[in-house]
Order: C-alpha cells, then structure tokens, then sequence
C-alpha cells in the first residue's frame, strides 16, 4: 500500500456512521462536481467522504481537491502512483472510520434518501452484511434510459450469482467488520473486481440483499462491456468455486465462458431486453 499520499488533513474528531468510498480519475470537473455535491446534500449527514484521486491531470486533480475542500466531511487522498481501482478502494477502506462502507463512482449521482435508507435497512437487519439497491442508467445526451432492478432477499441474490452480478457495485453498503474479516478487493483484478470479492464473501457465508428503491443514477454510455471484463468475470468464477450448489455454479461457468464469444450487438440487445425496464 502506498505510503506517499497527499490529502485534506481537516478530519473530523467523531466517528461518522458511513464511510463512503469514492474512486476518481481524471473526471470532467462539472461531472465531479454534481457528484459530490449529491453525496453532500444526503438526507443523513452523519457520514465522512473519502475521494481516492488518481488523476494524472495536475488540473483535474487540483480541481478535485478544491471540491473536496468545500466541505469538512470530504477527505481528500492522492496517491504518488497510479494504482489502480481495486487497490484505490482498499486504500480507501484502511483508511474509512465508520462501522458502515458506502461504494460510489465519481461520475453518478447519489440520490437524496439513499445514505438513510440503507443505513436504517442494515440496522433493522443485522444477518444482512452487504446490501445493494436500483439503478438509474443515464447518459448526458439523452437522459434517463432505463431502470434496472435487482433481486430482493438473500436466497435468490446466492442464486442469481451464478450466472450474473446481482447487486451493482456504486449502490452498495457494506459493514467494515465483514472486509476486516475476510479481506477486501483483489488488486490484480483489473475488470470484475466486486465479482470477486462478492462470490469470495458468499464462499463464507456472508448475506446480501437490495432494496427495492433506485438509489443511484448511473452513468453509462453503452451497455456492451470491455472484452477484458469477462476474462476476469470467469476468472473470478473459477477462482473462487465451490461445490456448493455445484450444479448451478458449473452451469454458469459453462454460460460464462461461451457468453465471450457472443457479438457485442448482441449481447447488448439481450441486456436491454432482459434486464432493464422503462420508467
């Protein structure tokens, strides 16, 4: 882990109820700036912001930490070299004071309830560790495309894992004491690096869920993946295979490991058909 770092020292003295986790690089300054500023104006404001900035840009970089310093909850960390996402969100996370982890990116936009609403979700629930919510997909061009919904309760969550990511990553909430215990994300893994800690925390038994709310406006500006993002899906399939409802795992390695060579046109049409829905 790096040690040379620049960042915002104003910490606050008491012990916020979230952390929240916020990877940038290199972001156009207005993007950036509607992004923190709907993490700012969350309903619970009893949270701190960690933004881990590995812009190359001294001028996305300066600009990153200007917003950041608009406001005492925000802190603000750049490391000396470039590291990489997973080892960025690790950074992030030996640094996070709250019992609770929010994931974010640093170009969608949090709604208003969604810090409150999982807060209050994880409190009632306390068998549930990591929980997720809805999506918003959005594009600057033509606005919102589409909402995209995820399975509810945890049985159906271990099932859908074996042939898809049943939970998105920007939505997620997780308990610190969970990644304290069984480790966080994988720093080789440059594509599906969530996958892999998913499938590695439901290997110990560890339960999601999501909500049923879109808690995050996700932007996206095609639903086809980088080619490399299904190397590391299966990659983090077999690495993490069990025998436990083997069956299904084995199914959807096979489906996995042929869904690579599937065109990307299509494969695009069969995620706007099957996954996504209009408002």
């Amino acid at each position: 882990m790096p040690t040379n770092l620049t960042r915002h020292d104003a910490v606050p003295a008491s012990v916020p109820r979230v952390t929240v986790v916020i990877p940038s690089f290199n972001e156009p300054n207005e993007v950036l700036r509607k992004s923190l500023d709907s993490v700012a104006a969350q309903t619970m404001t009893d949270f701190e912001c960690l933004v881990i900035d590995e812009s190359t840009r001294p001028e996305a970089a300066a600009a990153c930490r200007a917003l950041c310093e608009r406001d005492a909850r925000f802190r603000y960390v750049h490391p000396e070299t470039r590291i990489g996402l997973a080892a960025s969100l690790n950074l992030g996370l030996s640094m996070a004071r709250g019992p609770l982890i929010a994931r974010f990116d640093a170009d969608d936009i949090c709604l208003p309830h969604r810090l409150e609403r999982q807060v209050a979700y994880l409190e009632a629930h306390p068998d549930v560790d990591v929980l997720g919510g809805g999506l918003e997909i959005f594009t600057a061009e033509a606005g919102m495309i589409a909402i995209r919904d995820y399975p509810l309760d945890p049985e159906t969550i271990e099932r859908r894992f074996h042939t898809t990511t049943p939970i998105a990553h920007p939505t997620v909430m997780m308990r610190k004491s969970v990644l304290d215990r069984f480790g966080g994300y994988d720093p080789s893994f440059r594509f599906a690096e969530d996958l892999d800690l998913w499938l590695r925390l439901l290997n110990r038994g560890v339960r999601f869920a999501n909500l049923p709310d879109v808690l995050v406006r996700y932007r996206q500006q095609s639903t086809a993946r980088n080619p490399q993002h299904w190397q590391f899906n299966l990659r983090a399939r077999t690495q993490n295979f069990s025998r436990r409802q083997f069956p299904r795992r084995l199914m959807g390695l096979l489906a996995i490991a042929a869904w690579r060579f599937i065109p990307k046109p299509f494969q695009e049409h069969v995620f706007r058909r099957l996954l996504l829905r209009n408002r």
